[in-house]
């Protein structure tokens, strides 16, 4: 009698959680750098209308990213010159508008994601609930929904990388506005690598080799690594 044929899951590339997060950081440049000219005309379609004068800009920017009024501190914000607005840009030509741009980021980013461990928790018991069982079978479940998501959230990242990197060449790295920039960079990196590290098991493990990782804890979002 043929004994049932037992299919081995693929071993894993990347065998650090170090290594798995290095991989979704080449991942995000190598997309940006392919997807390039679409995701600038969406950031085009979305940039913000033009500001009336730099000391109401001065505001907008101070509350967003620092929590107070520019009247209040108004030497800790060195800024200057109204946001220009021009299709044939490809970021925003000054400072004040690459902050207004990272501002716009950081809102749709926190209107989407509450807290990156929390949200990846949220959204695979919502793929758990998905999964059918039929006769003691288990179907694959509604991937769509951590896909759909990574899509989300890799086009938010990739939005703000080249804002990142224009606001460094005005600033430096130690200046607040970049490190405001950074953050935001970081928090997307980091809710991209935990739904990549999900989104490996649906391509390459599988399922069941999932659950049984989540079972001893051993997902990227239950580590709580910080990109």
């Amino acid at each position: 009698m043929l004994q049932p044929l037992k299919i081995m899951p693929r071993p894993s590339i990347h065998k650090t959680l170090e290594a798995k997060l290095q991989a979704s950081r080449e991942k995000n440049r190598h997309h940006y750098a392919k997807n390039r000219d679409r995701i600038l005309n969406r950031r085009r379609e979305l940039r913000v209308e033009k500001d009336t004068g730099p000391s109401e800009l001065q505001k907008a920017v101070a509350r967003a990213l620092h929590g107070y009024d520019s009247d209040e501190d108004e030497d800790e914000l060195e800024m200057s010159g109204d946001v220009e607005e021009n299709d044939d840009d490809i970021i925003p030509s000054d400072l004040p508008g690459c902050l207004l741009a990272i501002k716009r980021i950081k809102d749709d980013m926190l209107s989407l994601i509450n807290e990156p461990q929390a949200f990846t928790k949220a959204l695979l018991l919502q793929f758990v609930k998905s999964i059918t069982y039929t006769d003691d079978r288990a179907d694959n479940g509604d991937q769509t929904i951590v896909t759909n998501m990574v899509a989300k959230v890799r086009d938010l990242l990739n939005q703000a990388i080249p804002i990142q990197d224009e606001i460094h060449n005005y600033s430096g790295s130690l200046a607040a506005e970049f490190r405001a920039a950074n953050t935001v960079c970081r928090y997307l990196n980091t809710t991209l690598a935990y739904l990549e590290d999900i989104e490996h098991y649906f391509d390459v493990e599988g399922i069941s080799d999932m659950c049984v990782a989540h079972s001893m804890g051993e997902l990227m979002y239950q580590k709580g690594l910080h990109v």
